[in-house]
């Protein structure tokens, strides 16, 4: 028996909005997971109903009988919907669990699927010969996306130069299996320690630079601006992150707490910066590494 919301929407001459009745947040949801706005619609409103005819659907959600029986059509297909062999035909909604079950096993899947054929192509990229471009990310979780990417992406070594404002984004990341030299710019004591504990093995040379180190220029660094240059580094914001000299992540601009960052393959560009790097880091840090 449909429920009582069918009944009354059916039986009391007034047809209601379903639009209005399935909230949007659902069928945005729905969408992630591979229905359509109109098949989102029709299984919410077989879930309300219990069952319903197709042409209670048409009446219900006002849509056009094409929309309502291709949705319908799909829901069966996918095994979302239960098709009676009736007349006319009814149609009723497998659980929610269920369907959501589903669902996640084809998105599963799908991005498994996916994530290989894309390898393939991945591998057989058509490379140019112009200059490796510099390319900006932007957002504090691509990020996070490309810190990890990049690690599992290197194969010989990974250089790291990283202030407090980026180290969430080492919280779950594997110890490498290659080496890994890692500098942090820290005003936390126990900084050092907890990377130790987190990135163990004679692979791993980790120093730490305290913020307290960083008040002012290094000795031999002379030109007119660099006082006041100085007054507006933010050094809790440096990232400077080298794959096997193949590949820099990097925040240059760490006099604001802008939220992109730079990524290159340009081989010169790279090597060129890591130079410059060691020398200037190298100005604050001990010889003693953890």
């Amino acid at each position: 028996m449909a429920s009582e919301a069918g009944k009354n929407s059916f039986n009391t001459g007034y047809t209601p909005t379903g639009m209005d009745s399935i909230p949007p947040v659902l069928i945005a949801s729905l969408n992630t997971l591979g229905l359509t706005n109109d098949e989102a619609r029709v299984y919410a409103t077989l879930v309300l109903f219990d069952y319903a005819e197709a042409k209670e659907i048409v009446e219900y959600l006002a849509l056009s009988k094409p929309s309502v029986y291709k949705a319908l059509e799909t829901l069966d297909r996918r095994g979302l919907a239960l098709r009676q062999k009736s007349k006319p035909v009814r149609y009723r909604a497998i659980s929610p669990e269920m369907a959501v079950s589903i669902l996640l096993k084809e998105h599963e899947s799908a991005s498994g699927q996916a994530l290989s054929e894309l390898k393939k192509l991945e591998r057989k990229s058509v490379r140019t010969e112009s200059e490796e471009p510099l390319w900006t990310i932007y957002g504090e979780a691509n990020t996070a996306h490309k810190i990890h990417e990049l690690f599992r992406k290197a194969k010989r070594e990974i250089t790291l130069i990283i202030g407090e404002r980026y180290l969430p984004a080492l919280d779950h990341l594997p110890a490498p299996a290659i080496p890994l030299d890692l500098t942090i710019i820290s005003s936390s004591p126990d900084t050092g320690e907890r990377m130790q504990k987190k990135f163990p093995g004679p692979q791993v040379r980790i120093k730490v630079i305290p913020i307290s180190r960083l008040t002012s220029p290094p000795i031999g660094v002379v030109f007119p601006e660099i006082g006041e240059v100085w007054k507006y580094l933010q050094f809790e914001n440096v990232l400077e992150l080298n794959i096997d000299d193949e590949e820099l992540l990097l925040n240059a601009a760490f006099f604001s707490r802008g939220s992109s960052v730079l990524n290159t393959r340009n081989k010169g560009a790279i090597i060129q910066l890591k130079i410059l790097s060691q020398l200037f880091w190298n100005r604050f840090a001990d010889d003693e590494r953890i």
